[in-house]
């Protein structure tokens, strides 16, 4: 993924999937390439595979709520942002 082979990542993410199908970051990891290729609803389901897997999971429910946002559904975005600052306030906190 860091080297900009999105489709050969996809490809490793869905097979440690296969091989562990509890895998969470598996899932939020390749969400995460399908939003960058600006396929939200693929992104959006494998955010959601993640946070059913690990419903603390808070980078899986903020990475849903931009998704949500790319497509205009705020209510869900600010749903889900609003999960990740409750599990993890510190993303209040300015870096």
């Amino acid at each position: 993924m860091r080297e900009g082979q999105q489709d050969q990542a996809i490809s490793d993410y869905t097979n440690a999937i296969k091989i562990n199908p509890r895998f969470d970051e598996a899932y939020n990891d390749r969400g995460v390439i399908y939003a960058g290729k600006g396929q939200q609803d693929q992104a959006i389901s494998d955010y959601t595979n993640a946070i059913k897997i690990n419903p603390r999971f808070y980078e899986a429910y903020y990475n849903r709520g931009v998704a949500y946002a790319t497509k205009g559904r705020y209510e869900q975005t600010i749903s889900d942002c609003s999960k990740a600052v409750e599990i993890n306030p510190s993303l209040l906190r300015p870096t």
